[in-house]
């Protein structure tokens, strides 16, 4: 059953004992007022306790979009449709979840707004929801790849100070064995090993064969002291030389000479 009635200067319909339609200021008041003892929550009592028509969602809708205190007047400023934007292209139609987020604007409003400015444009490719949702998809992409390679990075300084730490212990090795080694050789047969220039003739006049390593041995020389009587006769030799042709070099004015240079030859082997 239901039947049209004045209620505080205004008209509404009356169904079931619960008037629906516009809401009056008397309404209004009626509402504010109970909430103000009562607080909020308590919205199927509002008939009993208010003496309103009006079941207890549309009191607390009624509250919640038009009543409250905290609620925002005016349009929807272009910070808060940014983040309309990028909130619907993560949750989609949870206006709630959307609401929550923008302080002193209700579910409704958002869902009113959306529907009216951006509805229609979302068939389109080229709209700004959609390019909005596709730098929001970029952002978070780039962040997860940055996120990666900051880890790559630091795997890679680990495993670097790691690889060090092996070259640093290797070249101590080294050098310690390379001290063993010189101390080795430096303990061993003391004296100088002459390497002359290894001869590559297959046979030697002087008789002489090569060692194993194919050096010749080191053979000491000792240059005898000149004689002091060899040299006069040297020189006496060299007085009586017969310029003529009588005499010549190779006589017994040279054989003292001869004997002498035959003592400084000695040969290697």
């Amino acid at each position: 059953m239901s039947l049209w009635g004045g209620m505080g200067g205004g008209w509404g319909m009356v169904e079931e004992g619960w008037r629906k339609g516009p809401w009056t200021a008397e309404e209004d008041r009626l509402l504010i007022d109970y909430v103000q003892l009562h607080g909020e929550g308590r919205w199927n009592s509002v008939a009993r306790l208010a003496g309103l028509k009006r079941n207890g969602k549309s009191c607390r809708l009624r509250w919640v979009n038009y009543l409250r205190p905290d609620l925002k007047r005016g349009q929807i400023t272009p910070h808060e449709e940014t983040i309309i934007l990028e909130l619907h292209a993560k949750w989609g139609n949870r206006w709630s979840t959307i609401a929550r987020s923008l302080p002193g604007r209700t579910d409704n409003e958002i869902k009113n707004y959306w529907r009216t400015h951006f509805k229609k444009k979302t068939k389109s490719p080229t709209n700004s929801a959609e390019k909005t949702k596709n730098r929001i998809l970029k952002r978070q992409q780039f962040q997860q790849q940055r996120q990666m390679e900051l880890q790559q990075e630091q795997q890679l300084l680990q495993f670097n100070q790691i690889d060090m730490k092996k070259i640093m212990s290797l070249l101590d090795d080294d050098n310690n064995n390379g001290d063993n080694t010189f101390s080795s050789s430096s303990s061993g047969e003391s004296g100088a090993l002459y390497v002359p220039h290894q001869i590559t003739h297959s046979t030697t006049t002087s008789g002489c064969e090569p060692n194993s390593n194919g050096y010749y041995p080191v053979v000491p020389v000792t240059i005898p002291e000149a004689n002091v009587n060899e040299d006069n006769a040297i020189w006496d030799g060299l007085w009586n030389l017969d310029f003529e042709g009588q005499g010549s070099f190779g006589g017994a004015a040279c054989a003292p000479r001869k004997h002498y240079f035959q003592n400084m030859v000695i040969p290697f082997c």
